[in-house]
């Protein structure tokens, strides 16, 4: 089994994979592709995706990759890619929790000259593009309807090589672990649920989930309940039993125990949590602008939230650069 080598990646990168099950081979098949997914990278392992489950946020680390010609790495030309990728990701994350359309991406070779029948729906080649086109880089002719070889036909992006290492087992155990992010991404489309079925709106998004909570100020105390009562709002604390070793210095040494390891993990929370913590910041900043001009519990309840994560995401850094000093 191989991974991808996180060195050789940067923010932005797009990734196409394939494997030998039988929904990539059709796939590829009915869309003329030789590859059947494609996935936005972010950067320090976190991607984002639209599979069968919609749009997610997920861990790079959980992917495997079978045979080391199954993987593709593109990467945009552009000499401002900084600037580019930092909106490519903003509108990313706006999309996290729509829907997933079948329908849409069985005929994605076909309406490269139409506009989206089902513009609330992604598939993982249109999640791709249209965050591209949102930044104002055109990847492909149709960023609606486009297949990942679209992707990899691109004369916007070129290819990187040696980004496929052999996975060790420790890797392997951990891609094949539970992931906490599925829990959380059939709460979110639980939660979108229950909106739509209060709004009658075709609510996809917390973006989505935020105007329809302004525009129906009567389902405000029953969503903010029904939100309490998903385990949305405790799923650090969680996180924090089923994985001491991410909050605590020394259970991170013991469990990780090679030293390169070691080093690895820790360098990748101390990297990540201060982004994470801009990211929050602002968004805090933007649900108290809400709340000020329409005041719901709703947001109340969201602006917690968020400062928990950020008490949560310091412990997280400050705990992995104790690590370091073990190194």
């Amino acid at each position: 089994m191989y991974c991808f080598e996180i060195d050789q990646l940067q923010p932005g990168d797009i990734l196409l994979t394939r494997s030998d099950s039988r929904v990539s081979e059709l796939v590829r098949k009915v869309t003329g592709s030789q590859y059947s997914h494609a996935i936005l990278y972010l950067g320090i392992s976190s991607i984002i995706e639209s599979d069968g489950l919609g749009v997610q946020s997920n861990n790079l680390q959980r992917i495997l990759i079978t045979n080391n010609d199954d993987a593709k790495v593109l990467r945009l030309k552009s000499d401002s890619r900084s600037s580019i990728i930092q909106n490519v990701e903003i509108y990313a994350r706006r999309l996290v929790g729509t829907a997933y359309s079948t329908d849409e991406a069985k005929i994605s070779h076909l309406n490269t000259q139409s506009s989206a029948k089902e513009p609330n729906r992604q598939f993982c080649s249109r999640f791709v593009a249209q965050s591209y086109s949102d930044a104002g880089i055109n990847l492909v002719d149709n960023p609606d309807y486009c297949t990942p070889e679209h992707l990899l036909q691109s004369d916007q992006l070129l290819s990187v090589e040696n980004c496929l290492r052999v996975a060790s087992l420790k890797e392997i155990e951990f891609a094949n672990s539970e992931n906490p992010m599925d829990r959380q991404t059939k709460i979110h489309n639980e939660i979108f649920a229950k909106a739509r079925t209060l709004t009658s709106k075709d609510v996809q998004t917390f973006e989505q989930l935020n105007e329809s909570i302004i525009e129906f100020p009567e389902i405000d105390i029953e969503i903010t309940e029904f939100v309490r009562k998903s385990g949305f709002l405790d799923m650090m604390e969680e996180d924090e039993k089923k994985n001491p070793q991410h909050y605590n210095a020394e259970k991170l040494v013991e469990y990780y125990k090679d030293p390169d390891q070691i080093l690895e993990v820790a360098l990748r929370f101390a990297s990540i949590e201060p982004k994470t913590r801009e990211r929050l910041e602002m968004t805090i900043f933007h649900l108290i602008q809400l709340n000020r001009i329409y005041p719901r519990e709703y947001f109340k309840m969201e602006i917690e939230l968020y400062q928990k994560l950020i008490k949560y995401s310091h412990k997280r850094e400050t705990e992995a650069i104790k690590a370091l000093k073990h190194c």
